[in-house]
């Protein structure tokens, strides 16, 4: 993956080594568009008869001069679905830096080769992996230890709860919805894989990882059916259980379909996972707790080893670019400290900006709730005063690059928008966002904000038209 610095003071300079994967004039007949007669250009895609019903807020600014392109309810409420992400990483990169790294400390108690305890005190890493449990087996192989009387894992580091209140009921059992805890292992998730059977048979299931999918009764009503036949399984949770109704037709030449859920309980896989590595590398566990008293280490323990995440500048590019909603709230709880918790500190952050409290109102970090409200204004001056702060580059490395990588990958690919615009999405059902900072040929740099709410047009209908918006932008002229 290609990356780009980016300094927003030599603007121009770097934009202009970029390469113009422009179509090259698109076949030398590309429509050019006067900015004079740009309201009506746009409002001719966003008022045909099948958006009449949609709510669209627009925001378009130079960033030279400010000047105002084009704007349609700038200064009223959308829900922006994941450009939220936004206030999110600009606020806890301004508070903690790049270079923040959350770390995960492993205690010991006791001598080789018997350990009276091994502590783990979870932080929330959403880059925790089997890799890092690995680590901390290789380790105690090393320093000899054979037993361990007491595995003590702390889950209770991150703010409660672990899942959103907002959140709808029918999100929480899929990759995107995972509980936000502390001990976090393989971002929460686990796949599972259907495969066809024997014709009119029921399928077989499989799971990624069996201790993770045991969590999970699964009442499996798809059954194998004959090649033509539509492949139309879906997964419904049942209510207050852990516990999944898959049901359909599935074809039987069809090789697999694989869905991601979430882990019912993060904190108990994390245990069992590591007890099996624990187990697998001679080392036996007599009892196993899991408990929420951060306060437990005294210096009795021994600090064993740290595990540290990768830097802030590499958890905002995955939170942004591939618009990951655990990391999204593992940050947002980041933000919370002894004197303030993570809603007034965003609240603060955002105000020190400029940005009043009364043009949003956030009840997650990611904009998977439904509940959230934020102005087109807002996000603008957001990225127009990222632009101006010391972290503009590493802010602008997480975002996007349109044709090239994150969620913009396969937009505007063989366009002239390609490889000059950065930004961050946003998708709910109904709803669509695209906020970032577009370089022109012959308008110089723009920053902009596209949302549409309350439509009932699927999602590819909904990109497409904000990308036949931004094409526009791309045509921009001076006349």
């Amino acid at each position: 993956m290609k990356r780009y610095l980016f300094s927003f003071f030599s603007f121009l300079f770097i934009f202009s080594s970029f390469p113009i994967n422009a179509q090259e004039s698109v076949k030398n007949n590309e429509k050019k568009v006067c900015v004079s007669n740009l309201k009506n250009e746009i409002e001719s895609i966003i008022n045909k008869p099948s958006r009449q019903q949609e709510s669209w807020g627009i925001l378009i600014e130079s960033i030279k001069n400010n000047q105002v392109l084009y704007q349609l309810n700038s200064n009223k409420y959308f829900i922006p679905a994941s450009n939220a992400k936004l206030l999110t990483t600009s606020a806890v990169l301004l508070k903690l830096g790049s270079d923040f790294t959350i770390t995960t400390p492993i205690y010991i108690e006791g001598k080789p080769p018997k350990l009276n305890s091994l502590i783990i005190q979870g932080k929330g890493d959403p880059t925790f992996t089997k890799k890092s449990l690995e680590i901390i087996a290789q380790k105690l192989k090393e320093e000899g230890i054979k037993e361990v009387d007491n595995l003590v894992l702390i889950d209770g580091y991150l703010s409660s709860p672990s899942t959103n209140y907002s959140w709808e009921f029918e999100d929480i059992y899929f990759y995107f919805a995972v509980p936000v805890n502390s001990l976090i292992l393989e971002e929460n998730t686990v796949n599972l894989t259907v495969n066809p059977n024997n014709l009119n048979e029921k399928v077989s299931l499989k799971w990624s990882n069996e201790l993770a999918g045991k969590q999970w009764k699964i009442e499996n009503n798809v059954y194998t059916k004959e090649k033509d036949k539509e492949d139309n399984i879906i997964i419904s949770p049942l209510f207050a259980k852990s516990s999944l109704e898959i049901k359909g037709d599935f074809p039987i030449d069809k090789e697999s379909n694989i869905w991601r859920l979430s882990i019912p309980n993060p904190a108990q896989y994390f245990q069992e996972s590591l007890v099996e590595i624990l187990n697998n590398n001679g080392i036996n566990i007599k009892n196993t707790e899991i408990i929420n008293d951060k306060n437990i280490i005294s210096n009795n323990q021994q600090l064993l080893l740290e595990i540290k995440s990768p830097n802030l500048a590499e958890l905002i590019k995955e939170t942004n670019q591939e618009s990951n909603n655990l990391y999204a709230e593992v940050l947002l709880k980041y933000l919370g400290d002894e004197s303030l918790n993570e809603w007034e500190s965003l609240a603060q952050i955002m105000t020190n900006l400029g940005i009043s409290p009364k043009d949003y109102k956030l009840k997650d970090g990611s904009g998977l709730s439904r509940h959230n409200l934020i102005t087109p204004q807002v996000l603008v001056t957001l990225l127009k005063l990222m632009n101006d702060s010391k972290y503009q580059e590493i802010f602008l490395n997480s975002l996007s690059i349109a044709g090239e990588n994150g969620t913009l990958k396969n937009r505007f690919q063989n366009t002239n928008i390609a490889n000059n615009l950065y930004g961050k999405t946003g998708t709910l059902s109904g709803i669509s966002a695209l906020s970032g900072y577009l370089k022109t040929d012959n308008y110089g740099n723009l920053v902009l904000t596209i949302m549409v709410n309350q439509s009932s047009a699927n999602s590819g209908v909904l990109r497409n038209t904000i990308d036949e918006i931004i094409l526009l932008l791309g045509q921009l002229n001076k006349c």
